[in-house]
């Protein structure tokens, strides 16, 4: 009971200090700031930006089950966060579980455009930019083709439920669109030019999230966890902040490798793997920045993993066959 209880007290600065902020931080900016102001250029913007960055990190613990909330709440929370931001708690789960079962292959769903062979070269380039800068519209569509797509591997029985948390997403949203509507027509609320400026952290974020995924894989050619994936240990204070309220999500092979391995020891497991074999030259960076440089000198030239990087490692095994459809549980890829 005390183990559990200091686990538990050891992730509430990153499960509920940057949700929270994004929230309240989110409606005082908009009551009380003027949305073009130096202030909210210069701060507030940023700073909600990254705040609303995170909740993509806790959205993604909930997938994973990684927080000790308890089965139910940690179901109810992820369904929150994914009408929130447009992708439905299954679709996550599902197109999710298949990015770690098949980590850069061609059944890397999560990974598509850049792990499908049958994209171009030209197509992927141009999908990279758009990826990068309209994440708020592209994270969306590629997880959306696993409940959409003819080929989808999800059994119907999930694909149900997939279409029934869309028909909630599109209820929610659509209440939300009327209700300001309504306040506009009414007078509660005046239009103002400026107002769509305090949608900017939400899209800004939804664009960081993407340029996570591209800085974490794009450009990799194995399909080892450890090898195929960028990590970021990051030495200077800032570094270290910022990942450890995005859950550590920066040290990303060791959490491919072990998906349900503790954020605070991530990266000490790295550590023990590269002293065990210190022949290999794993792609761990120092920084952001580090990994970013390394990142576009790779994707300007080509946007791609797995095969479409170069990868000539033998996966007919996994190509001839049929992927099996998990439940609605996902059971028969509970490892990840």
């Amino acid at each position: 009971m005390c183990q559990k209880k200091k686990i538990g007290l050891a992730i509430l600065p990153r499960l509920f200090a940057f949700p929270l902020l994004a929230i309240v931080g989110q409606w005082l900016w908009m009551r009380y700031a003027d949305p073009v102001s130096f202030l909210s250029l210069a701060v507030c913007v940023p700073a909600l930006t990254y705040c609303w960055f995170c909740v993509g990190g806790l959205s993604h613990e909930l997938i994973h089950n990684n927080l000790p909330l308890g089965r139910q709440v940690n179901y109810l929370l992820g369904q929150a966060i994914g009408i929130s931001i447009g992708i439905p708690y299954t679709v996550y789960r599902e197109i999710h579980m298949r990015h770690h079962a098949y980590l850069n292959t061609p059944l890397d769903w999560e990974l598509w455009p850049y792990s499908d062979p049958k994209a171009s070269l030209r197509f992927r380039r141009v999908f990279l930019w758009f990826d990068m800068f309209f994440g708020t519209f592209s994270t969306p569509l590629i997880y959306g083709r696993i409940c959409f797509a003819v080929d989808s591997p999800v059994s119907d029985r999930t694909r149900r439920m997939m279409l029934r948390e869309y028909a909630v997403m599109i209820l929610a949203w659509s209440s939300g669109v009327a209700g300001l509507w309504w306040m506009l027509q009414t007078g509660r609320m005046q239009w103002r030019s400026s107002l769509p400026v305090f949608a900017l952290p939400l899209l800004l974020a939804a664009s960081c999230n993407s340029v996570r995924k591209v800085m974490e894989h794009i450009g990799t050619t194995s399909y080892e966890p450890l090898l195929g994936t960028r990590t970021v240990i990051g030495r200077s204070w800032l570094t270290k902040a910022l990942s450890f309220f995005d859950f550590d999500l920066s040290v990303h092979g060791p959490h491919h490798r072990y998906p349900r391995l503790k954020h605070d020891s991530l990266k000490e497991r790295m550590a023990e793997i590269a002293s065990q074999q210190p022949d290999k030259q794993f792609p761990v960076f120092p920084s952001f920045t580090a990994a970013l440089i390394d990142t576009f000198r790779t994707v300007i030239r080509n946007p791609a993993v797995g095969i479409n990087a170069g990868c000539t490692e033998d996966i007919s095994h996994l190509l001839s066959l049929k992927e099996s459809a998990p439940d609605a549980d996902g059971n028969n890829l509970a490892a990840v």
